[in-house]
């Protein structure tokens, strides 16, 4: 799987994409925040919150309870602040 990271989560990454492979028991959008929240601890706040981040399957936005597959290209978009 595909995973593009915009914004400031690619800093807090150190990367703006990875491919992984999924274990088993990541079935949903909120899974694979948790995954990634283990994964990437210096983000693992943000993934902590998996509603406030936002999704895009595919070219589609979805909700934390959309269910993944391995072939999904996904990129996540953390929340923004403006002045």
């Amino acid at each position: 799987m595909k995973i593009t990271f915009h914004s400031w989560l690619k800093t807090a990454i150190g990367s703006d994409h990875e491919d992984i492979v999924l274990p088993e028991d990541v079935i949903t959008i909120s899974d694979l925040s948790s995954f990634l929240g283990k994964r990437h601890l210096s983000a693992a706040s943000i993934f902590a919150l998996p509603e406030a981040l936002r999704y895009v399957v595919d070219h589609r936005y979805v909700t934390p309870e959309h269910v993944i597959s391995s072939a999904d290209a996904i990129e996540i978009y953390p929340p923004v602040t403006g002045g």
